[in-house]
């Protein structure tokens, strides 16, 4: 995933999460037709953000994993340290 797409993706979650933010302080309708369209559309914001959520872990467990073979195959990082205890 490149970089500009994860910015778009951070961006969209922070605005579901503002959009979830104004839904919850709106008040509740007061019949069932209007809250089930309420929380149905609730949902749906839920939803939409968890997905990203969810994209956005798995991409960086992948980069959490890379860097940790990096580090364990004596990257730029130990070869310093290394160079330091000398």
């Amino acid at each position: 995933m490149d970089r500009e797409r994860k910015i778009e993706l951070l961006q969209r979650s922070l605005g579901l999460r503002h959009k979830i933010k104004v839904h919850e302080s709106m008040k509740a309708p007061d019949n069932h037709e209007e809250l089930a369209l309420f929380t149905l559309s609730k949902w749906d914001l839920e939803d939409e953000l968890k997905a990203i959520e969810e994209i956005l872990n798995q991409w960086r467990l992948e980069n959490i994993k890379s860097k940790k073979q990096v580090i364990t195959k004596g990257g730029p990082h130990n070869k310093a340290r290394s160079q330091k205890k000398k």
